[in-house]
């Protein structure tokens, strides 16, 4: 199981989002961080093939995702930053909707989905309709719909963005079990989510990659004390 980004190149007309950025991505959570504008977004989009690339190439297991094609989508969980809901299904007919797109019908969609609206403590308001939801509440609902199908491939956006410290934790902690059969692919300005939770960090700025390791090398072989001590050192922000 190894994700591999190959010279990768992104301009939105003159502005360059990414540029000549290769890392290889393997089992657990790589946590990216970065100033807004690093282009942590635009990896993600480009992954998921949500826009197109100009150069390089991303592999899974060797092959281009592009050539996998559907086969690489099946495997794939997207939670973005922001989507737009639909306001008047509720929470459940949401996510079994979502499992249709992702092939998943019948009694395996409805177990599926239950254990998922367990797993973001929404089972109580299942019922809902998703436009009376909290902003934390819809990012646990679009984080169910991106663990549809039991993903090897987990690229979720900003996730606890508008979750409480309890929530938080909970999500992030679950992130963090489900990360030891997939790639997690985890882009935060929480710095202390990733410091706690990530196996790897990923610090881009500018549309390149500056560093990429373990937390606990990045900050002793660059003599930071704190990660905020070691964000600011690659990003200035």
């Amino acid at each position: 199981m190894l994700l591999e980004i190959k010279k990768l190149t992104k301009h939105y007309g003159s502005k360059l989002a990414l540029q000549d950025f290769s890392c290889a991505i393997g089992p657990g959570i790589l946590g990216i961080i970065g100033p807004n504008g690093a282009g942590k977004t635009t990896l993600m989009n480009l992954i998921t093939d949500n826009v197109s690339r100009e150069a390089g190439e991303i592999l899974y297991d060797g092959t281009d995702v592009l050539k996998l094609g559907k086969g690489f989508r099946k495997i794939l969980g997207f939670m973005p930053q922001e989507q737009g809901m639909y306001e008047e299904l509720s929470a459940r007919a949401f996510l079994i909707y979502m499992a249709a797109l992702k092939g998943i019908r019948g009694k395996k969609a409805r177990e599926e989905v239950e254990n998922l609206l367990d797993l973001v403590d929404l089972k109580e308001a299942a019922h809902r309709k998703l436009g009376g939801f909290s902003g934390g509440m819809r990012q646990r609902i679009l984080l169910a719909q991106a663990l549809l199908g039991e993903p090897e491939v987990v690229i979720l956006d900003e996730p606890t963005v508008g979750m409480d410290p309890a929530e938080r934790l909970r999500v992030s902690e679950y992130i963090k079990e489900i990360s030891k059969d997939s790639i997690v692919l985890w882009s935060t300005h929480i710095l202390s989510d990733v410091e706690a939770f990530a196996d790897r960090i990923l610090i881009m700025n500018e549309g390149k990659l500056m560093a990429h390791d373990t937390p606990e090398k990045l900050l002793s072989e660059n003599r930071a004390e704190s990660m905020e001590e070691l964000y600011f050192s690659f990003t200035g922000t």
